[in-house]
């Protein structure tokens, strides 16, 4: 007699589990570590049921993908709620944290397999997960909220500096050796910089 099926339901709630983690793999020992037999021994499970959910790792690596970029875009809208608490600096800081932070790490699977049609993969996830549109618009609209609050002086025009302030932090995330990133502590005392030339007056 063979083995009942799982359901639609059941095997949702397992490739989710399975991809949660994933996630806490890459998290803690760097996106080189996540393998389909790490992953197993991370569920405490046998080492072929994730082959029962995904077709092999590549197809793992894109639906944790998918994962991170909806996260990412979550915390992207956190950062546009809040206006009017804590300093403008410091919530710029926050927009970089989403960026620049531990949980991008699951962004270099794509570069560890350094298979186009992965990197593909990637590019759409952010498009269809809402995180690009999330991205080129979260400071843009933060600022905005502050000045409407009166906390950012009306002669800054969000759309701009929120272009070149997200312009800076994607870049060094995604340049690499190419465009050393320098200590978090300097990206942060920039940012607050900036930040201090859009306060309102008084």
């Amino acid at each position: 007699m063979s083995p009942a099926r799982r359901s639609a339901d059941a095997t949702s709630a397992l490739r989710e589990a399975l991809v949660g983690h994933a996630l806490r793999i890459v998290r803690r020992d760097g996106a080189a570590a996540l393998t389909m037999r790490a992953l197993a021994a991370e569920a405490d499970c046998s080492v072929g049921l994730p082959y029962k959910v995904f077709g092999g790792r590549d197809e793992l690596v894109a639906a944790v993908l998918t994962e991170q970029f909806r996260e990412l875009g979550e915390a992207l809208e956190e950062v546009v709620a809040a206006a009017g608490t804590g300093t403008v600096g410091d919530n710029l800081v926050r927009f970089a944290d989403v960026l620049l932070g531990s949980g991008t790490e699951v962004i270099k699977l794509a570069e560890v397999h350094r298979d186009p049609e992965l990197v593909g993969h990637m590019r759409e996830s952010a498009l269809v997960s809402g995180f690009v549109g999330r991205l080129t618009t979260a400071v843009d609209r933060y600022l905005t909220a502050e000045r409407g609050r009166g906390r950012v002086s009306a002669r800054v025009d969000p759309a701009a500096v929120g272009f070149v302030v997200t312009g800076a932090v994607h870049n060094l995330l995604v340049s690499g050796d190419a465009y050393p990133r320098p200590p978090r502590a300097e990206v942060d005392a920039h940012l607050r910089a900036v930040a201090a030339l859009l306060v309102a007056d008084g």
